[in-house]
């Protein structure tokens, strides 16, 4: 990765890409998750929630080493343990019950999730004979030519009987000079030992593809975003083009809201039903809008709410912000909420009229049907009460014939 930084801890969207993995495991519903950290990779642990137990793998002697080190924290009973691996952040809560699931119902001592790659160079191959059993697994390195033209490939995830895994531990030998024990040297002594191996195969490569660059990343990012997206136009948005639209995953969106392109959703934004968003729209950390509320081109809103009905079209930029009930916020029109030292709050109530380009310095209250003239300040402390019209730089009441 190129990066100080421990490669699980690279985030996509809002949250390191181990946390997706940790998810997937989670949803199926396991007696416990064991992670395996380096001794040098401790803030790992700490990025990792208080209900996950956290093994130190002392040296980085191999992925069956890493095994080694989760085993005493394995609780009594358990009959099965499933692997997998923290920079695989597409894997998805179906295909890792799928495989315990395959693995159970065949009775093996150990379940291989294999897939299909059209170019399958430097993956293990997955062997079978006529009948379509697995006989083998043959590391990139070690097959032949005719081995190399296999497609069907070992992922690297796995579901063991727990006994079987922990014998054939045992039994293992270093690898090479560096004396690293790797997790496929186990299946070597089940097949000795006449163990059933059984190959899970799941239809989407894409899950099983692990995250070794920068590049790699951005293409899970990719995926993980689109997944998101198709979430919400399931359950009733509209979005108008999946390739300029971010959404973050804790954002909530109604049904029949639409969002145009080029808009962005952080994280833990709330939108309500038969909204409207974007184009060039960005929602920041806690906005919230209610039923029929409107963000449009080149606007930002950050940490406001703005009530049913509230429309902000054009160009602006709300902080800090309780924005009523069908109140209008015209083109241009900037709520300036810090002051230098703090954030300052701005109230601006039902069915109020903001002209453009028009500046409220925070903290201020904009009554109830009040009226803003356009290229107005209201400044700071200077509350506009109920029904009442200002104009001017700085703003001030019209008198009324």
């Amino acid at each position: 990765m190129k990066s100080s930084r421990p490669k699980v801890l690279h985030t996509i969207g809002s949250r390191p890409m181990i946390s997706y993995v940790v998810e997937a495991a989670k949803k199926t519903a396991p007696k416990k998750i064991i992670v395996v950290v380096a001794r040098k990779r401790l803030e790992v642990r700490d990025a990792l929630g208080s209900d996950i137990k956290v093994a130190i793998q002392e040296r980085q002697l191999g992925t069956a080493d890493a095994v080694r080190a989760a085993v005493k924290d394995i609780p009594p009973g358990i009959k099965d343990v499933v692997v997998l691996y923290g920079d695989t952040p597409l894997i998805t809560p179906e295909t890792v019950q799928g495989l315990y699931d395959y693995h159970l119902a065949h009775g093996a001592s150990c379940t291989v999730l294999s897939t299909f790659l059209e170019n399958p160079r430097g993956y293990g191959r997955i062997l079978r004979n006529e009948a379509g059993q697995l006989i083998g697994i043959i590391e990139d390195r070690d097959a032949n030519f005719k081995q190399k033209s296999i497609k069907e490939i070992n992922t690297g995830l796995y579901c063991f009987k727990k006994d079987d895994l922990l014998e054939g531990l045992e039994h293992i030998k270093p690898a090479n000079a560096a004396g690293e024990f790797y997790l496929t040297d186990v299946f070597s002594w089940f097949f000795n030992k006449n163990k059933r191996i059984e190959a899970s195969v799941s239809d989407n490569f894409q899950e099983v593809l692990g995250v070794n660059s920068r590049a790699e990343l951005m293409e899970a990012a990719q995926v993980i975003r689109k997944r998101i997206l198709l979430k919400h136009i399931e359950r009733g948005v509209l979005i108008d083009d999946l390739s300029t639209v971010f959404v973050d995953e804790t954002a909530e969106i109604g049904e029949g809201s639409r969002i145009l392109p080029f808009t962005v959703i952080e994280e833990g934004v709330s939108i309500g039903c038969d909204c409207r968003l974007g184009p060039f729209a960005h929602l920041r950390p806690g906005v919230i809008l209610k039923d029929r509320a409107k963000v449009g081109n080149f606007a930002e809103v950050k940490n406001s709410v703005l009530d049913t009905g509230s429309v902000m079209n054009h160009f602006g930029y709300l902080g800090d912000t309780a924005v009523g009930k069908n109140v209008n916020i015209g083109a241009g029109v900037v709520v300036a909420n810090f002051d230098g030292k703090k954030k300052n709050k701005t109230v601006i109530k039902d069915k109020a009229f903001i002209g453009c380009d028009s500046v409220l310095i925070a903290p201020v209250v904009i009554g109830r049907k009040a009226v803003v003239g356009a290229g107005s300040i209201v400044t700071k402390g200077h509350n506009v009460a109920d029904g009442e019209i200002v104009v001017g730089i700085p703003a001030r009441p019209v008198k009324k014939k």
